[in-house]
């Protein structure tokens, strides 16, 4: 499976792309900005988009949607509660966007349990509210690569996301992080800031995540 990340924005959001070698198709998760470096990314991998995921709302991990989709004519997915504010006046509304956006078109809303399969990727959909209501983590096993987590702004290295902005909730962040924190086995963890990490790391460092298991200490 080819593996490949840009990061994109003022925020420095992680993209990635999953491609299947064998069907030349792949599947990108969260084109938040830098049209022209994304489609770079997709050129240098080989593959043809066929889905774009969105693993939440926020205009950084949403704002080149459009472009790249005009652009693929791929399809694109997001969880059902956050598919409401893919529209200009949420995605546009901070001051400092630097490109043009339109309302993308929506081809799947997912639900948490469902299943996107494209050739030999076969990924889990994980709702995770807490940062947004229809905050999403995806879970996949590669032979090469062990089982893979793209955990979106819910679980990042020592961290997780924020909680106090429209469609968060403190209560449901920490109802999400027990159940990451129950996952069996170990995952390699490409969140959408920042380093990737691995879930038992997090499950022995992480503070939020100890606060959601054990209580506030």
């Amino acid at each position: 499976m080819i593996m490949n990340t840009v990061q994109t924005g003022m925020l420095h959001t992680n993209c990635y792309l999953l491609g299947d070698e064998k069907l030349g198709e792949g599947i990108l998760f969260d084109p938040g900005a830098s049209t022209q470096k994304i489609l770079d990314m997709i050129e240098q991998s080989g593959v043809k988009i066929k889905y774009i995921v969105l693993t939440h709302c926020h205009f950084d991990h949403v704002m080149a949607a459009p472009s790249i989709q005009d652009a693929t004519g791929a399809e694109l997915m997001i969880h059902k509660e956050d598919a409401p504010y893919l529209t200009p006046e949420y995605v546009s509304r901070k001051g400092y966007i630097r490109e043009t956006y339109k309302t993308p078109r929506i081809d799947r809303i997912l639900e948490d349990g469902d299943t996107i399969t494209l050739g030999n990727i076969s990924i889990k959909v994980m709702n995770t509210p807490g940062h947004t209501r229809g905050s999403c983590v995806f879970m996949l096993h590669d032979a090469e690569r062990g089982d893979i987590m793209l955990s979106g702004d819910t679980l990042f290295k020592d961290a997780c996301g924020r909680w106090d902005l429209e469609g968060g909730s403190q209560e449901s962040m920490m109802e999400s992080l027990r159940r990451l924190y129950a996952i069996e086995g170990d995952y390699a963890v490409f969140s959408g800031h920042g380093v990737p990490t691995t879930l038992q790391a997090e499950r022995e460092n992480n503070p939020y995540m100890k606060m959601a298991v054990n209580g506030a200490k």
